[in-house]
């Protein structure tokens, strides 16, 4: 009997064994020995075109039934009796009965279905999601919130929901009207915007259930507890769904009811490949690259880091340029509205994508769509592989072995690696390492919400009633709860920003003299001054220096010069191109200059600037009222800046995938109206034929992809 290598080594060469029978049959010896094992053989069988067109197609797809590998037999009518009865009871029911699940997928669906609540730990390429629509489809839920952590993944999400619309309204954003029947797709911030408006809650599911675990995230992981906290606080049946982990603590279990299933199944093989860094490093890859077979990912550390490579890349390598049309206008678009040095621009004219969290979100839809459709053979990523690129490829490359400055650890090595192969695609993945691979050491996940300790935050304690609280750290709340500077309910209701910072913000500006407290007193629309003011409170006082500089801001002064300068010109391409152009001028290269701007754009004029901005108008509003002055009312303004004062759908339908440039373009040719609502514009851009408005095959493409994932619903017959 051969072994397990023999049997691999086997099936990876390219002629085949003297006796294929024999290699089929060590195949099923190992199949009724060990399942995982086979399981792994007969998925290497699948990607041998040798062994299938022996005819052994039906042989394997028997052993696949065996190992519980049920959506890849391909001719029922060969199946055995017994094995086709099988089959027909891991095929989905109501309208998603199309989709056959494998054997651990049954095992979780036939959980949910009975009403249990699951927290499931699984590889990348179980189908985890998949169950969440199987779930959609045959259950009669009036109002379900999903929470996933990234807007890239809300989009995801709300394409692949959208199959519901006929009985579902998919709510992505607080401007939307909310219905009888809802689905919610939101981060956990956005949930918590709206959590008041919400109806009742039937089922709610968090996706990537380990960033619960407060760690290098810090106010999201926050957040999302007291999101989950909420939420299970309503008693809907819910569905947490992560990665390989080790285990969660006990307490979960005396919370909350709900069974802890860890699955190990695997839908894909992996090969491990160890790459020598000679003559160095770069030219290795430019070598690999030359060698591999299939579209390649690339996983970088950073955003300087994916630049650095592709620069090194295209120094190394005379490439021929692509001939792709959509990719060529791709490349001059994004010269047009950027920089034609920007290396994102660069990379498209030879057939290279990159991504990264400060790409614009359209921009972002567009090389994940490009690279699904063969188009880009090379995407370079950052931790958007593992976060916000639902993506897989033949191979992935492991070129740095960090993380935010950190060395990879085991976890995020294993999301990485799951990013090869791909279910009826890529049968069979390469990783390849620069670098040894982490020990193995997968993490254990706590859940501050349910299992509270000295590690977590004041804002998440302050969220608890005194019930769910250890004793131990009563006294933290209680010196929270018992200070004279601001009421508890303002603390509460910032709950992104740390409660000392909130008191120690209070007592700032309690200390100011009057003249000086009345420059906060401004409504609506502020000065120069005011905001001046108001900025260099945030940077200093209010925590938000940090995450300033995380977007590009080095000081106060710059944040609000340039959120002024955004106020006044009111378009975000103007305001882009402008802010580069000065950039470049202090000496910037175009890469650093165009990312420095997409950075404050996303990271802080969109996200984080309006968040500080509220909870300083509430400090400030109650410092005034107590000093017997006049009131302020930042909202308004706050509110513009998080739609960098655009109409507000703008915003929305950059999620969406369709670009300011062309939104703008619409809106001028009378297709909405400025200030109508989200809903009534997704309505009147679902009808018309917008590609006659498209400059080239490049918008028209992005227009065409925007209509197909804004869904279309069905006319009902009378």
């Amino acid at each position: 009997m051969m072994d397990i290598n023999e049997v691999r080594e086997a099936l990876k060469g390219e002629r085949l064994v003297e006796s294929p029978f024999h290699l089929v049959s060590n195949i099923a010896k190992i199949c009724v020995e060990n399942v995982e094992l086979g399981r792994e053989l007969v998925i290497r069988a699948l990607d041998s075109e040798l062994i299938l067109a022996h005819g052994y197609r039906e042989i394997i797809d028997e052993l696949a039934m065996q190992v519980g590998l049920y959506p890849y037999v391909e001719s029922l009518s060969d199946l055995s009796l017994r094995s086709a009865m099988m089959h027909a009871a891991h095929r989905a029911d109501g309208e998603m009965s199309d989709f056959v699940i494998h054997s651990a997928q049954a095992k979780v669906l036939r959980k949910l279905m009975a009403g249990e609540s699951v927290i499931l730990s699984a590889p990348t390429s179980f189908g985890k999601s998949l169950l969440v629509d199987l779930l959609i489809s045959a259950k009669d839920f009036l109002n379900i919130v999903l929470i996933v952590p990234t807007l890239a993944l809300v989009e995801e999400t709300r394409r692949r929901v959208s199959r519901f619309v006929d009985r579902y309204s998919i709510v992505t954003s607080a401007s939307q009207k909310i219905e009888e029947r809802n689905i919610f797709v939101l981060t956990q911030e956005r949930f918590l915007s709206i959590e008041g408006k919400l109806p009742a809650v039937d089922f709610f599911v968090i996706d990537e259930f380990y960033k619960l675990s407060i760690s290098g995230e810090g106010d999201r992981a926050t957040l999302l507890n007291q999101a989950f906290l909420a939420l299970s606080r309503t008693g809907a049946q819910f569905y947490l769904l992560g990665p390989s982990i080790k285990a969660i603590p006990e307490e979960v279990y005396n919370k909350v009811e709900c069974s802890f299933v860890v699955e190990n199944f695997q839908t894909v093989a992996v090969e491990l490949h160890h790459v020598k860094k000679k003559p160095n490093k770069a030219l290795a890859l430019a070598g690999l690259l030359d060698r591999l077979d299939g579209q390649t990912m690339i996983y970088c550390q950073s955003p300087s880091s994916t630049r650095t490579v592709l620069s090194e890349y295209l120094e190394n390598r005379e490439l021929q340029q692509t001939s792709d049309e959509e990719l060529i206008e791709a490349a001059d678009w994004t010269a047009k509205h950027y920089h034609h040095d920007w290396l994102v621009s660069v990379g498209l004219k030879y057939g290279i994508g990159i991504h990264h969290g400060r790409l614009p979100r359209s921009l972002g839809r567009f090389m994940v769509r490009a690279f699904e459709e063969g188009k880009l053979n090379i995407l370079l990523c950052t931790s958007t592989l593992i976060e916000g690129v639902n993506t897989a490829a033949k191979n992935v490359v492991i070129y740095d072995n960090k993380l935010n400055r950190k060395p990879l650890d085991f976890f995020t090595f294993n999301n990485i690696k799951g990013r090869s192969g791909r279910m009826f695609r890529h049968f069979v993945g390469n990783v390849y390492l620069f670098e040894a691979p982490p020990e193995e050491d997968l993490p254990f996940v706590d859940i501050p919400a349910l299992n509270p300790t000295d590690a977590t935050p004041s804002s998440l304690l302050l969220q608890m009633s005194k019930d769910d609280l250890p004793s131990g750290l009563e006294g933290k709340v209680e010196r929270l709860t018992n200070q004279n500077f601001l009421p508890v309910a303002i603390l509460k209701a910032h709950s992104g920003i740390e409660p000392e910072y909130l008191i120690d913000t209070a007592k700032y500006l309690r200390g100011l003299d009057i003249r000086s407290l009345m420059q906060c007193s401004w409504i609506a629309r502020p000065t120069y001054d005011e905001l001046r003011l108001s900025s260099e409170i945030i940077w200093e006082k209010l925590g938000g220096a940090q995450s300033a500089r995380r977007a590009a801001m080095r000081t106060s002064s710059m944040m609000t010069k340039w959120i002024w300068d955004l106020f006044k010109l009111k378009s975000v391409p103007v305001f882009r191109k402008q802010k580069i152009i000065n950039q470049m001028e202090y000496g910037l290269a175009a890469d650093e200059a165009v990312e420095n701007v997409l950075a404050f754009i996303r990271g802080w004029a969109s996200f984080n600037y309006p968040k500080y901005l509220s909870a300083l108008n509430d400090v400030a509003a109650f410092v005034l009222a107590a000093r017997g002055l006049r009131g302020c009312n930042y909202i308004p303004f706050a509110a513009s800046i998080e739609h960098l004062f655009q109409p507000d759908s703008f915003s929305s339908l950059e999620e969406y995938g369709l670009p300011t440039e062309i939104t703008e373009r619409l809106m001028q040719r009378k297709l909405f109206g400025k200030d109508e609502s989200l809903d009534i514009v997704i309505q009147r851009l679902r009808g018309p034929e917008l590609n006659r408005y498209a400059d080239g095959l490049f918008e028209k493409r992005i227009i065409e992809d925007f209509q197909s994932g804004i869904g279309v619903k069905k006319i009902k017959k009378p």
